[in-house]
């Protein structure tokens, strides 16, 4: 098959092409001659020859792809910009403060009869939190520094996010999920999650796990006294855990 090398792009072009397919430049065709296809209709062959050789359509169309590979580019940069931007998170707690003894609440209340449902904001789920992690350093990833974990509560919704420095730069990840306790299990159904301030479809933060892990090790001795209550309720700041009766 001959065909024609576009001294611009250099891609090889049909040999009835008088402009190049991708850039539009002018093809040299001082070698070569018209040929038409055997057995082609004539207004056939006229009518492709002239959809071949509109320059209007190849600039068009290299118009076109320039424009969506900046789109895509742009889209990239505002994505990257976006994981890199520290959500809203509550200030870390004051030092000096004896946080709650959450833990300990737990266990008292899992072998009591009669217990009162315990009750706790955020602020205090925070701060037990910072307490508790100090001391479970060594079960956190070494690959960057763990600063921190934080709880938020909405309605049947607990956030929690991982703040993790690299370089001094803090970068924070977030998942989100719907809690219950079943006959001393506890069930989440992933309701989504961020990467900084990206946020992060469901389908794909059950992918993100890992992520969390260490974190989940490290409070294990905690995720088993939450098992031990009757039920675990999140309302808007607060979360309550029913124990057995």
């Amino acid at each position: 098959m001959i065909t024609l090398i576009c001294p611009e792009c250099r891609r090889e072009n049909e040999a009835e092409r008088i402009y190049c397919h991708d850039c539009g430049a002018r093809l040299d065709r001082t070698a070569l001659a018209k040929i038409a296809p055997k057995g082609e209709d004539v207004k056939d062959t006229q009518r492709r020859l002239r959809t071949m050789l509109n320059p209007q359509r190849a600039k068009m169309r290299l118009l076109f792809f320039k424009v969506s590979k900046l789109i895509l580019g742009a889209l990239a940069m505002a994505a990257v910009v976006q994981m890199i931007l520290p959500p809203d998170v509550p200030p870390r707690p004051k030092t000096g403060e004896f946080p709650p003894q959450i833990n300990l609440d737990l266990e008292n209340a899992a072998i009591s009869h009669g217990a009162a449902p315990l009750q706790y904001t955020e602020a205090q789920a925070n701060a037990y939190l910072g307490s508790a992690l100090k001391s479970k350093q060594a079960a956190l990833s070494k690959l960057m520094q763990f600063e921190r974990a934080i709880v938020t509560f909405d309605e049947n919704v607990c956030r929690i996010t991982a703040e993790r420095s690299l370089f001094g730069y803090s970068f924070f990840t977030t998942t989100a999920a719907r809690v219950t306790l079943e006959n001393g299990t506890l069930i989440s159904s992933n309701n989504g999650g961020s990467i900084g301030r990206l946020p992060i479809h469901p389908l794909l933060m059950k992918y993100a796990d890992p992520l969390f892990g260490d974190l989940w090790t490290a409070l294990d001795r905690e995720r088993k006294a939450i098992a031990k209550m009757n039920a675990i309720e999140f309302h808007p700041q607060a979360v309550v855990f029913t124990p057995k009766p």
